[in-house]
């Protein structure tokens, strides 16, 4: 047995065949692939807390990071009966967020925080233009700025509509006010 071996002796076997997490090894998390789990959760981890951090205007990088390790837990275990792991995983998160205490103060120093543990191709540095265009989006209703959150993640007016249970046509509605006002507050478009 080389060190390759050695080192992964505390996997299960079942995992390194056929990458199935085996049922009696992990529980209830029955038929999950891990590699496919893993890379959704590398692929979504990050842009789920920018979703956040964009919904919620009070939200630091740590609240938006802990509710979405929250809905990623629940994904884990739901990972067979959900069929849009992406769109899943915003509605379950931004749930999180939802019912979390809110704050009176944060330090504003934390509000954009990028994650440290990120691949440096994924990091994304926010420039002072950026930092101008999130203040708009913040100043926006809450729902109105989920649906721009949704927007740019790249989800279309459908599936945003059965994230947030509402139609399309509302959907539509916020998006148009939403564009709207961040051009007005960013004096792109004016009133009149």
């Amino acid at each position: 047995m080389d060190d390759t071996d050695a080192a992964r002796s505390d996997i299960p076997s079942a995992n390194r065949q056929n990458d199935a997490i085996a049922p009696e090894e992990y529980g209830s998390v029955s038929g999950v692939s891990h590699v496919e789990f893993a890379a959704c959760y590398v692929a979504e981890m990050p842009y789920l807390i920018r979703y956040l951090q964009k919904c919620f205007d009070d939200a630091d990088f740590q609240d938006a990071a802990d509710a979405a390790q929250n809905a990623f837990t629940a994904l884990l275990t739901d990972w067979d009966s959900v069929r849009n792991p992406r769109a899943w995983l915003r509605t379950v998160a931004f749930r999180e967020m939802l019912r979390r205490p809110a704050r009176a103060e944060y330090p504003l120093d934390t509000a954009h925080r990028e994650p440290e543990s990120l691949p440096a191709s994924r990091q994304v540095e926010l420039r002072e233009q950026e930092q101008t265009v999130l203040s708009a989006i913040r100043q926006l209703p809450l729902r109105q700025r989920q649906v721009f959150a949704l927007i740019y993640d790249q989800f279309s007016y459908r599936e945003i509509a059965e994230i947030m249970n509402i139609s399309e046509q509302a959907v539509r509605q916020n998006a148009k006010r939403a564009r709207t006002t961040v051009k007005e507050t960013l004096g792109i478009l004016r009133k009149g």
